[in-house]
This record gives structure tokens, C-alpha cells and sequence, in this order.
């Protein structure tokens, strides 16, 4: 019987283990490692590194690059205040809508001057504005919506801008 020397009750004898094969548990990972004999299959990793060297150095090779990329070219004024006064900006036209009496019709008023036909007029005062030369395509025009005037109307009047070919239509701030 063998005894064993960390036991601090070393007079009690070890039992013998029965004559049954002991069977331990392999795992999935060291069952998959092994080949077909039985020997452990590895990774060639050098040819797997001269391959992933070839793509980069064709990568390199083969790619464009700018000198001045990443740079943002911008042109800042001298002095803002001498330019503030040397540009004459023009007030913007005012288109505004309001909504009529009954909820369905709409008033519009440009500059201060009522048109009384409406979205049908507004075109022809544009293309007239612009035929005399009291006003230009590039113009600002900004459509200011009053109280609870109905989408349609609203877009109605954009349109009509974009009809006499205004380039710069936009909405006036509430």
C-alpha cells in the first residue's frame, strides 16, 4: 500500500484504485487539432505572410495620393468691418400670406403692396420685376406665413417664385 507524505493521517492506508480504465473527458478544440493519423495539423503561416506583403506593397504601389489632401482652402477677410460697409446688401422681398376670415382664402402681400388676385398674380409681378430691372433672379425672397394660414397657400406661393425662376426663395424666420 503507498502511502502518502502530505496526509497528516499517514497510518491509514490509501485504497488501490479499481482495475476499470479511467476514461477523461477530451474536448472538441484538441479533437479537432488532430489529423487523420493522429498528429497535430498546424497552420503554415508563411506563405499566409507572403501573400498579406504582396497585397500591401500592390495597395501602395497602385494608390493616388494628392499632396494637398486633407486641407480645407479658405479665404478669410482682412478686416470684416471695412467689408461690411463696402457691400450693399438689399433687404429681402417679403411675401406675406395670411389666412382670410373664413380659413380657406389667403391674403398676400408683397413689399407692402396687397395683391388681390392672389398665387395667379404673383408670377406675372415677379417676371414684371424682373423685366424692368427693379429686381434680379438673385434677389432674396422669403415667404413669412402669418397665423394659421393653410399649407397649400404656402406652397401655392413657392411655387409660383420657382415659376418666375427666382433662385433664391427661402422662408422668413417666425
Amino acid at each position: 500500500m503507498a502511502e502518502r507524505p502530505d496526509n497528516p493521517n499517514a497510518d491509514a492506508p490509501l485504497e488501490e484504485p479499481p482495475d476499470e480504465q479511467v476514461v477523461h473527458h477530451v474536448s472538441q478544440r484538441k479533437k479537432r487539432k488532430k489529423g487523420v493519423g493522429g498528429e497535430e495539423i498546424e497552420l503554415n503561416l508563411t506563405s499566409m505572410i507572403d501573400v498579406i506583403f504582396q497585397l500591401l506593397i500592390y495597395f501602395v504601389i497602385t494608390a493616388n495620393f494628392q499632396i494637398d489632401e486633407g486641407t480645407i482652402l479658405a479665404t478669410l477677410p482682412g478686416n470684416a468691418a471695412e467689408n461690411r460697409e463696402q457691400q450693399n446688401i438689399e433687404p429681402p422681398v417679403v411675401i406675406e400670406l395670411t389666412s382670410g376670415d373664413d380659413g380657406i382664402t389667403s391674403r398676400l402681400i408683397v413689399d407692402g403692396r396687397e395683391l388681390r388676385e392672389g398665387v395667379a398674380q404673383l408670377r406675372g409681378y415677379f417676371e414684371g420685376q424682373i423685366g424692368s430691372g427693379e429686381m434680379a433672379k438673385d434677389d432674396i425672397v422669403q415667404i413669412k406665413p402669418q397665423g394659421v394660414v393653410r399649407w397649400q397657400h404656402v406652397v401655392n406661393v413657392f411655387n409660383a417664385c420657382v415659376a418666375a425662376e427666382l433662385e433664391q426663395v427661402g422662408f422668413a424666420p417666425s
